[in-house]
This record gives C-alpha cells, sequence and structure tokens, in this order.
C-alpha cells in the first residue's frame, strides 16, 4: 500500500510539474509576443521550426527504444542508458550543424539564419533532456524530471523578462531560450545519474541494435515532425513573417497541449509493456484506460481553447494576435486527436510493431502535405491549421488500422462518446451565458464546471479507474524490478 501511494505521489508530482512548466511557458509567449511583434516572433518561430526539423532527423527513435529497453525485466539499466545518450549526443549535434549551414542557402532572412546557429544548441539540450525523462519514467521517478523542466521554463522566463526590459529582438531571446534549455538539461542529467548510475558509453554493437530497432520509429518521428511542423515551416516560404508570428501562437499551445498526453502514454508504457507480457485482458485494460483518458482531454481542450479563442490570444499574447483566432479554433480539434493518436502509438511500440507506426504516419503524412499545399497559398493560417486537423484525423485511423492488424481488439469508444457528449453540452451552456454578457472567464470556468459534471453524472470516469491503472503501474514496477 505505501507502494501504491509512492506511485500515486509521483504522478500527482508530474502533474503538477507539467501545469507549472506550461504556465510558464504560456507566460513566456506573453511576453515575447508582446515585446516582439508579429514579425519578429515569426522570425523566432520561424528559427524553432527549422531547427525542430533537424533535430527530429537525428532522434532514431532512441525515446522510446530506450524506455522499452529499460522497462525489460533484467535490463541492465545503465548500460542502456549510458550508450544511448552518447549515440543521442553524436546523431543531434552532426545533423544540427549540417543543417546550420544549409540555412544559409535559403531564401531566409539574416535574423533566421544567424538565429538557426542558436536553434541547433536549443535542441541540441532539449533532446538530450527529452532522453532522461526515458530514465524517470523506467523508474517511476518522473517527478524528477518535473523539476529541472520547471527549473529552465522559469529561468527561460526570467531571461526573457529581463530582455524584454532592453528592447532586444529575436536573436537575444533565443539566447535566452537556450540558457533555460541548458540548465534543464544539467539538472536532469545530474538526476538521472543518481537513479542509474551510467557513463557515456561508446558500444557500437549496441548502437547498431538501437538504430536497427529505432529505424521504423525514427520514420514515424520523422513523418510526425512533417506533420507537426510542416504547417509552420511552408507558412515561413508562402507567407510574410508576420503571418507566422500570427499562427505561432496557436501552434505552441498546440504543442503545448499535445504534449500532456504524450508524457501520459510515457506514463502509462510499463502498463501496456506489461500487460502485452501477462495477458491480452491486461493490455486491453490499460489502453482503455488511457484511451478513456485521452478522450477526456481531448474535449476538455477544444473548451477551453475554441469557444473563446479571440479572447485567450488577447489575454496571451495582446490585441495584435487576435486575429490568429480562427486557427486556434481549428487547432483546438486537431489537439484533441492528437491526444488519442499518441496513446495509440505508444501501444503500438510495446506491442513491438514499430513498422505499423511507420506505415500509419507515412499515410497521414500525405495527406497532410496535400492539404497543406493545397490550403495554405490561398487560406493561410486557416489553411495551415485545416492542413494540421488532416493530419492527426489520418493519422488517428492509422493507427486503429494498425492496432487491428497487430491482432487486437480496438477500444471501446463509449467512455470517449459520454465525453462528447457532455462537452456539447458544456458547450452550449458556454456560449449561453456568452450571450448573456458575463465576463469570459467565468463562463469558461462555469462550462469547465458543467463539463466536470456531466462527466461524472454519465460515468465517463469509471469509479477506481485510477486506482487500476496504478495497481497496472505497480505490477509494472514490480516486473522491471
Amino acid at each position: 500500500m505505501s507502494r501504491l501511494r509512492a506511485l500515486a505521489a509521483n504522478m500527482a508530482a508530474v502533474v503538477s510539474g507539467k501545469a507549472m512548466t506550461a504556465a510558464a511557458g504560456l507566460m513566456t509567449i506573453m511576453v515575447l509576443t508582446r515585446h516582439l511583434g508579429p514579425t519578429e516572433f515569426g522570425y523566432y518561430r520561424t528559427v524553432l521550426t527549422y531547427c525542430a526539423f533537424a533535430a527530429v532527423l537525428a532522434d532514431c527513435g532512441l525515446y522510446m527504444i530506450t524506455l522499452r529497453e529499460m522497462s525489460r525485466a533484467g535490463a541492465d539499466a545503465s548500460r542502456v542508458a549510458g550508450n544511448a545518450l552518447a549515440l543521442r549526443f553524436v546523431s543531434t549535434g552532426s545533423i544540427l550543424l549540417a543543417a546550420a549551414a544549409v540555412a544559409w542557402t535559403t531564401p531566409y532572412d539574416p535574423v533566421v539564419k544567424w538565429g538557426v546557429l542558436i536553434g541547433a544548441a536549443i535542441y541540441t539540450c532539449l533532446q538530450a533532456s527529452d532522453f532522461f525523462i526515458s530514465i524517470f519514467q523506467s523508474v517511476l521517478k518522473q517527478g524528477r524530471n518535473a523539476v529541472a523542466e520547471v527549473v529552465g521554463a522559469l529561468a527561460t522566463l526570467a531571461a526573457v523578462w529581463m530582455l524584454a526590459t532592453t528592447h532586444a529582438g529575436a536573436l537575444p531571446m533565443l539566447g535566452a531560450t537556450l540558457l533555460g534549455a541548458s540548465l534543464a538539461l544539467a539538472i536532469s542529467w545530474r538526476l538521472a545519474r543518481r537513479l542509474v548510475p551510467f557513463h557515456l558509453s561508446f558500444d557500437m554493437p549496441l548502437w547498431r541494435q538501437f538504430l536497427v530497432a529505432g529505424l521504423p520509429l525514427a520514420g514515424a518521428q520523422i513523418l510526425g515532425m512533417a506533420m507537426l511542423r510542416g504547417d509552420a515551416l511552408l507558412l515561413s516560404l508562402y507567407q510574410p513573417a508576420a503571418a507566422v508570428g500570427l499562427y505561432g501562437v496557436p501552434a505552441k499551445l498546440f504543442e503545448l497541449a499535445t504534449s500532456i498526453p504524450y508524457q501520459f502514454a510515457g506514463l502509462m508504457m510499463p502498463a501496456l509493456t506489461a500487460g502485452v507480457r501477462n495477458s491480452r485482458e491486461e493490455f486491453a485494460g490499460a489502453l482503455g484506460n488511457a484511451i478513456d483518458v485521452g478522450a477526456i482531454y481531448g474535449v476538455g481542450a477544444i473548451l477551453a481553447l475554441a469557444v473563446f479563442a479571440p479572447q485567450i490570444l488577447t489575454l496571451m499574447a495582446g490585441s495584435q494576435f487576435a486575429a490568429g483566432a480562427p486557427a486556434l479554433v481549428v487547432i483546438a480539434f486537431a489537439i484533441a486527436l492528437a491526444a488519442l493518436t499518441h496513446i495509440l502509438r505508444f501501444a503500438l511500440v510495446a506491442l513491438e510493431k514499430p513498422r505499423f507506426v511507420l506505415l500509419a504516419d507515412a499515410v497521414a503524412c500525405v495527406f497532410a502535405f496535400v492539404a497543406y499545399f493545397a490550403l495554405i497559398p490561398k487560406y493561410s493560417l486557416i489553411g495551415a491549421a485545416t492542413g494540421t486537423v488532416v493530419a492527426e484525423v489520418c493519422a488517428l485511423f492509422g493507427m486503429l488500422h494498425a492496432l487491428k492488424r497487430a491482432g487486437r481488439s480496438l477500444p471501446s469508444v463509449r467512455n470517449s462518446g459520454k465525453a462528447i457528449l457532455s462537452g456539447a453540452v458544456a458547450a452550449g451552456a458556454m456560449m449561453l451565458l456568452g450571450r448573456l454578457e458575463l465576463p469570459w472567464f467565468v463562463s469558461l470556468l462555469i462550462g469547465g464546471a458543467v463539463y466536470v459534471g456531466g462527466l461524472a453524472l454519465t460515468h465517463a470516469i469509471p469509479r477506481g479507474l485510477i486506482l487500476k491503472v496504478l495497481r497496472r503501474r505497480q505490477v509494472a514496477y514490480q516486473g522491471s524490478a
């Protein structure tokens, strides 16, 4: 029972840490957008988008592979971690340096070309920090990673705030982002070594094993990043920097909002892996619980962002960014779809079917870029957001088809339907309250309460769900001990 309480405390720490990190990230965006304006913020977002594309080429699927290997019974965690981290540094550093050189051959403005050099360092730190998440998750100590994320986010916020008083441009702001990423990496490294003593290792046969196992996942992640950032990248080529800046706030909200179900899926990975090892019923139960939570989260994201999109953007970035509200409404639906897709993606990895993930993402990527090229030149922000929804719809159906091909039954949509019904009632209440001229944030809070009440009345969250999830996590922990 004490271990169960420890698991509950660990999950509470993760949720609290993510909430604090997200809050700091949103405050950072508020400072950046108000200080830089649409054009300079467009430069800032273009640099990060370009470097994100390059970084994913170097990922090699190491996060999921490392988490899976360290979750196996009898795994040599120190050997796995040391070699995977060394491989991460080598792959990331070489690819990002090459990408920085290629940037100078593009038609981007000089600010963007110089900024890519800083962006390369930022993403080297970010990818290394992401790697450490697999170590924390494998030993159920994600709360320690939350400490690093929160400190890094607060450091970035403080640096950006101070630079804003000096009227600094996009390049110094990128330097502030690098400061926070470096600090988070340093803390993660120190805390991870206390849990799994490791040192950088260059075991070439093991590297080869990681690369072979991670190749399908790397391909899927490249396709996923193409879908995730392809909208902003093509927008930067077809539209002025100001359009990229306007779209940058909805795009950032998409990143922040989808990182939560991604982390939740990672939290469920030991339970899913144990379910594959133990019984079909246990796997189906763990996946079903995760899908229920993902659906509830997704509908909540639509309510939080879509109904009062202009007001949210004005609060976050200032009135000059309110023009991006239609894009945010569309992006909110993409967030809901992505929440389910992330869970299914991790489930397929637990089933050791990464090739199916690659195929599903490949099909989704093709449809996404058809939509991007067709819509962005004519419809600008709305076209980019619509293309993202197309990508997530295709990815979701692709993952469901892949799960069926893997010989597993599809998750029940009963509780998802209850969440959608509760969300529809809440959305209607929020729009009605808006017509009564109540303050929008009051209407939002009341709508949230209606949504939670609807979930409770329809039993969309079955009693004991959290306890069941924690018990499965305990089984996974005991199996990996």
